[in-house]
Parts: C-alpha cells; structure tokens; sequence
C-alpha cells in the first residue's frame, strides 16, 4: 500500500500560524496574545485555526515538536557513529543551543504561565528520554537512590541551570554551560550510580570526545566487565 503523502499546504498553514505566535510572544507576551491575534498576523480564519489546534496552548507545544524529531534523529545517528567514527550526539550542548538561538522567544515566557507549561513539557519529554538509558545502566548494579529519582534530578538541574542562563542574558557559551553542567553532575551521578570516578579518568574521556558528548560522559559509569562482547 503506497504510503500517503503529507498535504505541503497544511504544513505552510501550521508554519503561518507557529511563526505569528512567536513573533507576537516576543513582542506583546503570551498571556496578551488571543487567538484573534493569530489569525489577523498568520491571516487564516478561525475555522482553519480549530482545524488544527484547540487552543493557543497547543499551537505552542506544537512548535518543539521539531525539537523532539532532531533529538530522536540524532539518537539514531548514534548507531551509525558509534561503528563509523562520527561526531556524536551531544543532547545537553543541543539544547543550549536551541534556547541561545531563540533567547528572545524564552525570555518573553520565563516566569509566566507558558514557560512553566513549557518546562513541564520539556521536563516529560527529556524524563522519558532518559529513563530507559539510565534504567539499562544500572540493571546489574544496586544503586542507594532509585534512578527515577536520579533521572528527575538531572532533568530538573539541567532545566533550571538553562533558566538561570536565560535571566543572566547568557554570560557564558553554551559550550561553556554544557560543560558547566557535566561538572556540576559529577558528584550526584557518582553517588547514584555507584562509582567513583578518579580526575585523570574524566580527564581522558574528555579528550577523546571534544564534542563533551552525554554518550561519553555517561561511558564513565558503565561496568565494563559486565557485559560479553558479541
């Protein structure tokens, strides 16, 4: 059965009404902006804007969509790396990156009622990415903390090290807050996991991923000798 492909029109419409939101975010607030706001800037009916969205909350989230599609594209590109010698995934660095890019927008929503709709979002989304990762890590090992308790943690951190990044108007690179971060969770991830690791073991993973990838840090933790080679 030939698969059927995506109305570009539809596409155009979402992409009208997405970029309307954001620009009228940045310049009036989420909180001010009304559907009638939307339609006017996008120039679409009303009966098109329900055709797609409920609210003005879902044309929001719908916008990380895309978002979410590269992070789940980039994990797949992990595979081919890891055989092929390429540049990792660097999940953490993405994500600086995306919220410097668009510093504008999330400026406009920290603090209010979207940005902790976003947050949450974000917060799932990355919880749920995680988890199962972090769950096959420690499926040998005993650990003193539960590891859904050590997966919220990291989210949490990360998300609330990205707000404060944002409220400071960015003093550092998001190279520098990626690798911010990883220093920050050394000594939590350590005691969750089980695992010391020595300065000069962190020292070499570092060297041997310029890229400061998650992947790479998380390899410290891992056992090894836990597993036959196949």
């Amino acid at each position: 059965m030939t698969k059927k492909r995506p109305d570009r029109r539809i596409g155009r419409t979402r992409k009208l009404m997405h970029e309307a939101l954001m620009s009228l975010i940045v310049e009036k607030g989420y909180e001010s902006v009304t559907v009638q706001d939307i339609l006017d800037r996008a120039d679409v009916g009303r009966s098109t804007f329900y055709a797609h969205y409920r609210d003005k909350d879902e044309l929001l989230l719908s916008g990380f969509d895309h978002l979410r599609t590269l992070f789940e594209q980039q994990q797949q590109s992990l595979l081919a790396s890891k055989q092929g010698g390429g540049a990792e995934f660097n999940m953490i660095l993405e994500l600086f990156q995306h919220v410097g890019q668009h510093h504008k927008l999330y400026k406009a929503i920290a603090g209010k009622q979207s940005g902790e709709m976003i947050l949450k979002y974000l917060h799932r989304y990355l919880y749920d990415m995680l988890i199962v990762p972090h769950a096959a890590l420690m499926k040998n090992k005993k650990s003193p903390i539960p590891i859904e308790l050590t997966t919220h943690w990291i989210v949490s951190s990360l998300l609330s090290l990205m707000i404060w990044w944002l409220e400071n108007n960015m003093p550092y690179s998001a190279e520098k807050m990626d690798e911010t971060f990883r220093q920050l969770m050394m000594p939590g991830i350590e005691l969750a996991l089980g695992r010391k690791v020595q300065k000069k073991e962190f020292d070499k993973i570092t060297r041997e991923h310029h890229d400061g990838s998650v992947k790479a840090f998380y390899s410290l933790f891992v056992d090894t000798e836990c597993c036959p080679q196949k």
